[in-house]
């Protein structure tokens, strides 16, 4: 997939300066990727968190019992 957007012109500089040519767009890429895994495992985290609590799940089952009767 491809995938085009705008960089702010010091982060342009930076990467021209640091990064060959061939490779800018590859270097872009994995910084998206690593960024986005780790968001995506911070989310888990909160979320195994969140269904661990009791009083949580208990007005969560309070909440999907009333959600019940709207189908």
């Amino acid at each position: 997939m491809n995938v085009t957007f705008e960089l702010p012109p010091p982060v342009v500089e930076r990467l021209r300066f640091h990064i060959p040519s061939g490779e800018r767009s590859r270097f872009v890429a994995d910084l998206i990727s690593r960024t986005l895994r780790k968001k995506g495992s911070t989310l888990a985290q909160a979320a195994q968190k969140a269904n661990s609590l009791r009083a949580l799940n208990r007005d969560m089952k309070d909440w999907e019992a009333l959600n019940q009767y709207e189908d």
